[in-house]
């Protein structure tokens, strides 16, 4: 193999579906969140969790999930 030659496709296969699907996570739990919150699923969210309604407990954990999610993708990308 040369020196200069691209690596094999395998390789961005995989990046590409560990990118992906590390987005898809945090769309699905965003997307729950936001479902909760709707007037359809009052009760759901007013379960309560940790001290607090559900729904204020999902909404609050949206950044520490992201903060997570990014964490996980820098190392992964070492």
């Amino acid at each position: 193999m040369h020196k200069n030659a691209p690596p094999p496709l395998t390789a961005y296969r995989s990046k590409v579906i560990f990118n992906f699907g590390l987005f898809a996570l945090f769309f699905i739990f965003y997307m729950v969140a936001a479902v909760v919150q709707t007037p359809s699923f009052r009760e759901i969210a007013s379960l309560p969790a940790l001290g607090m309604p559900l729904g204020l407990l999902l909404s609050m954990l949206i950044f520490p999930v992201s903060w997570l999610i990014i964490i996980i993708w820098f190392w992964r990308a070492k």
